[in-house]
C-alpha cells in the first residue's frame, strides 16, 4: 500500500526547490556518455563521480547516481544499434535487431524506438517499484542457491531455443559460455583455467569479450566497405524520424509491458541484472512472434524487448537496495557505497522511517525518463 502523506512529502521535497534536480541533467549525460563507449561501464561511471556525492546531500546523491545509471542504460544502445558493439552488457540484444536496421537505412528509426522503450520502461519499471516494493523484497529474499540452478538452467534452455539451427547446438554454446564464466578465481581462492596468466584471475571481462564476439567479426567484414548505408541521404541524422520511432514504440504494449516486467523481476535477484534480462526478454518475444523468422534481421519488436527490460532492471536493482540493503548488481553497489557515505543503510528500517525519501528517490526517476527524451 501507497503511503500517502510520505508520497506528499516526496513531492514537496523534490520540487520545493531546484536543488535537487541540477544534478541529474549533468548525470544523465555522463552516463550517456560512458555508455556509449564500449568498454567502459555504467558501474565504472558511477565510481568514478562517487566521491563528488560527498558534496552533496543523500538526496541529490541518489538523483545524480541514478541519473547515471538511467542515461547509461540507453547509450549503451546507440553503438549497439549503429555498429553493432554493445556499449554494455545490457545492450546486447539490442544489436541483434538494431544493427540489421541501421544496415537498411533505419538507424534513425531504430534509435528512436529503443529511446521510446527505454523510457517507457523506466515509468513503468519504478510504477511497478512504487506499488510492489515490499512484495518483490520477500520474494527475492525466498530465492536461494537450487533457484538460482534452476534460473541458470532455463536460460542455457532458452539459448539453445534462440539459435536459428540445431537446440543441441544452442545448448553447447550456453555450456561453452558457462565454462568460460569459470575461468578466475573459484569461491574458494582457487585460480581455475587462468593457464598461468595473471590477466585473468579476474575472470574474462564481459565487455572485451562482446567486443571480439561482435564487433571484430563486423570490421573484418566491413574493411572494404566504405560505409555501411550506402545511400549519402539514408545516413543523415533526422530527429524526424527519431520522434518516429519514439512514436513507434507506443504502438507495441505487450512487449514493452512483457520485458518490463522481466527487467523489473530478473533485475531484483542480486547477481543477475539487466545483461540477463535484456536477452531473456528478447528470447521470449522471439519466441511468441508469429514471425519468429524475422528476429535478427530488424525487426523492431526485439529492440523494444531488449531496451524494456535492461531499462526496467534498474528498478529492481533499486528495489532490493532499498528494501534489503542488498545490491543488485555493480551500479548499486556503488549506490551502496554512496549510502554508507552519507551513514544511511538500506532495509526495511529505511523503508519504515524515510518512506518520503523512498518514494522521493523513486519519483525522480520519473522525471529523469522525460530529461532523458529532452536531451
Amino acid at each position: 500500500m501507497i503511503d500517502w502523506p510520505a508520497l506528499q512529502s516526496a513531492f514537496e521535497m523534490l520540487f520545493s526547490s531546484a536543488s535537487p534536480w541540477l544534478v541529474v541533467v549533468p548525470g544523465i549525460l555522463i552516463g550517456l556518455v560512458f555508455g556509449a563507449i564500449p568498454g567502459l561501464q555504467i558501474s565504472m561511471a558511477m565510481a568514478i563521480f562517487l566521491p563528488m556525492t560527498l558534496y552533496l546531500n543523500f538526496m541529490q546523491a541518489m538523483l545524480f547516481l541514478t541519473a547515471i545509471f538511467t542515461g547509461g542504460s540507453f547509450g549503451g544502445s546507440i553503438p549497439a544499434i549503429l555498429m553493432n558493439i554493445p556499449g554494455t552488457s545490457s545492450a546486447i540484444a539490442t544489436a541483434f535487431d538494431g544493427y540489421p536496421m541501421s544496415r537498411k537505412g533505419e538507424h534513425n528509426l531504430a534509435l528512436g524506438i529503443a529511446l521510446g522503450a527505454s523510457c517507457i520502461g523506466v515509468i513503468v519499471g519504478y510504477s511497478i517499484l512504487l506499488l510492489l516494493i515490499g512484495p518483490i523484497s520477500e520474494i527475492v529474499l525466498k530465492v536461494g542457491p537450487a533457484e538460482m540452478s534452476v534460473v541458470i538452467l532455463w536460460g542455457i534452455t532458452l539459448i539453445g531455443s534462440l539459435s536459428s539451427g540445431s537446440l543441441l547446438k544452442g545448448v553447447i554454446s550456453g555450456l561453452i559460455g558457462l565454462l568460460v564464466g569459470t575461468i578466475g578465481y573459484s569461491e574458494a581462492g582457487v585460480a581455475r583455467g587462468t593457464m598461468g596468466s595473471v590477466h585473468l584471475l579476474d575472470g574474462v571481462p564481459v565487455i572485451p569479450a562482446m567486443i571480439g564476439m561482435f564487433a571484430a567479426s563486423e570490421l573484418f567484414r566491413l574493411v572494404r566497405t566504405r560505409y555501411l548505408v550506402e545511400d549519402s541521404a539514408a545516413r543523415k541524422v533526422s530527429v524526424r524520424v527519431i520522434f518516429s520511432g519514439f512514436r513507434m514504440a507506443f504502438s507495441y504494449p505487450w512487449i514493452v509491458l512483457r520485458g518490463s516486467l522481466i527487467g523489473v523481476f530478473v533485475g531484483a535477484v542480486p547477481g543477475v541484472g539487466s545483461s540477463v534480462a535484456n536477452l531473456l526478454s528478447y528470447m521470449i518475444t522471439k519466441k511468441s512472434d508469429p514471425d519468429p523468422d524475422s528476429f535478427g534481421k530488424g525487426n523492431p519488436s526485439g529492440v523494444i524487448a531488449s531496451e524494456a527490460a535492461n531499462s526496467t532492471s534498474e528498478a529492481g536493482s533499486m528495489a532490493t537496495l532499498l528494501a534489503l540493503g542488498i545490491p543488485g548488481g555493480g551500479a548499486t553497489a556503488v549506490m551502496l557505497a554512496a549510502f554508507a557515505m552519507h551513514n544511511i543503510t538500506g532495509g526495511p528500517q529505511f523503508i519504515r522511517e524515510q518512506t518520503d525519501v523512498v518514494y522521493a528517490i523513486i519519483i525522480a526517476n520519473f522525471g529523469q525518463a522525460f530529461l532523458l527524451i529532452a536531451l
